[in-house]
């Protein structure tokens, strides 16, 4: 029976797959069958002892159903492993878990977890990069009204709004690569800390699993790794998840009948927008990024709160990570590949956008106010007539312009500036250039993003 909707609803089966039971146990074997060579390697146990624990590994002689019905009987899930992996040991039966502690290897196991899903989470990335420089160069010259407070202001490009986007992402991948190294960290030092079990070779032994393992060494550490770690993994996750939420909230807004100015793909021929209304065309794509970047943020609270534990730990973390680092994994990978999507098949409606901004005159306020001053008139006086004859026309329902020429405002400007007014793409400054520059930036943040998702 299931229960969660990460079971039937949402997440990739290949990321869920990194969090499964199935898994978790092939990752903390993992763990056994190297910290076994590191010891062997400081001569801390006999090289036939790794070789053997190696063998009962590598075979996956262990079993989950093997390891379930030991835990129902000692109600501790490591040490179930760790006896059914004893189970099909003979020389290194001795020397299974020789050292060390239960998070030593459920830590270093959820290191490994987080290593692979970065191998999704930096090829979700990518895409979303591609996605978005696909847009910012189509529509590099679509002038649209920019919109400050829900009001109408002045003019922009759609490719600049994307290119804004892309810039974030762009920022993101430099955390998410930056931070890798700090996140995906394991410890093998014992229940305080210390690696006292382990001698003098205790630090030479952790620094050689990670080094096996390809993970960072924890530097000082209780009886886990220190939970900070957590908290900035989901930090990093949440601020992208907060970034695909502002897009999509702005493709929802754009999409609204009044405004029309893109859409998300609908398919005419099947999809149902409405069980009541069937003329409905939704952006629920849109609304599922919206809702779900919402959960994966709230995964924070637990976290931040089960990093302070009494002492050198206590187990108040350990019931939600079950719950925080999986499923933070999961929802962020599925929102990424949903925004992808929807900004790969999105409707742009250049034409619309156009009329929008050619609807009222009022968005040349702002141009209207530099022509003034350019003209002569101190730049404060220009903005207070500006200011004045737009209250004038938004009472009377009638034209800024006009409201200008009755005044005798207008008359100031050159000929060649009152020529230009209807052309809003006159008066888009530096779009064109920043778009090219963020296109540009988007090739080195992808670089890193190869490099580095391994």
């Amino acid at each position: 029976m299931s229960i969660s909707p990460i079971d039937y609803r949402y997440g990739r089966e290949a990321v869920k797959s990194i969090f499964s039971e199935e898994s978790k146990l092939r990752h903390m074997l993992k763990v056994e069958k190297i910290l076994a060579q590191a010891e062997a390697e400081q001569n801390l146990i006999p090289r036939e002892a790794y070789e053997d624990i190696a063998r009962a590994v590598d075979s996956n002689a262990v079993t989950l159903e093997r390891v379930k019905q030991i835990e129902s009987e000692i109600n501790h899930d490591v040490m179930a492993m760790v006896k059914a992996l004893t189970e099909k040991c003979q020389a290194g039966s001795r020397f299974v878990h020789y050292g060390v502690t239960s998070n030593d290897i459920i830590d270093t196991a959820t290191a490994l977890q987080i290593r692979e899903f970065y191998h999704f989470l930096t090829e979700d990335m990518i895409r979303l990069q591609d996605a978005l420089e696909a847009l910012v160069r189509r529509h590099r010259s679509s002038v649209m009204l920019g919109r400050t407070h829900g009001q109408h202001a002045s003019p922009i490009t759609f490719g600049l709004k994307m290119a804004v986007y892309l810039s974030e992402v762009n920022r993101h991948a430099e955390r998410i690569m930056q931070a890798k190294p700090r996140i995906a960290a394991g410890k093998i030092m014992g229940p305080v800390g210390t690696g006292a079990a382990l001698g003098d070779a205790a630090l030479e032994v952790q620094d050689r699993v990670m080094e096996v393992l390809g993970l960072s060494a924890e530097t000082a550490s209780s009886q886990i790794v220190n939970r900070d770690r957590y908290v900035e993994f989901l930090s990093v996750m949440n601020g992208i998840v907060t970034s695909l939420e502002k897009f999509a909230t702005e493709i929802r807004n754009l999409q609204r009948p009044e405004i029309g100015e893109v859409s998300e793909y609908f398919d005419a021929e099947k999809q149902v927008g409405s069980s009541s209304m069937p003329s409905k065309v939704n952006p629920i794509n849109s609304e599922n990024v919206c809702s779900l970047s919402r959960l994966v943020r709230s995964f924070i609270i637990p976290e931040y709160e089960g990093a302070v534990t009494w002492h050198e730990r206590d187990l108040t973390n350990s019931a939600a990570e079950r719950f925080i680092v999986p499923y933070v994994c999961i929802l962020t990978d599925h929102v990424l590949v949903k925004m992808s999507d929807i900004l790969e098949k999105l409707i742009v409606y250049p034409d619309r956008m156009l009329k929008n901004l050619l609807a009222d005159d009022f968005v040349l306020s702002e141009r209207i106010v530099i022509e003034l001053t350019n003209s002569g008139i101190p730049r404060q006086d220009a903005h207070e007539i500006v200011r004045k004859a737009a209250m004038i026309a938004h009472s009377s329902g009638g034209s800024l312009l006009q409201a200008l020429r009755d005044e005798g405002y207008m008359d100031r400007l050159p000929d060649a500036v009152r020529r230009t007014l209807s052309d809003p793409a006159s008066f888009t400054g530096s779009a064109g250039r920043i778009c090219d520059r963020i296109v540009q930036e988007t090739e080195f943040a992808r670089k890193l993003l190869m490099g580095g998702g391994t």
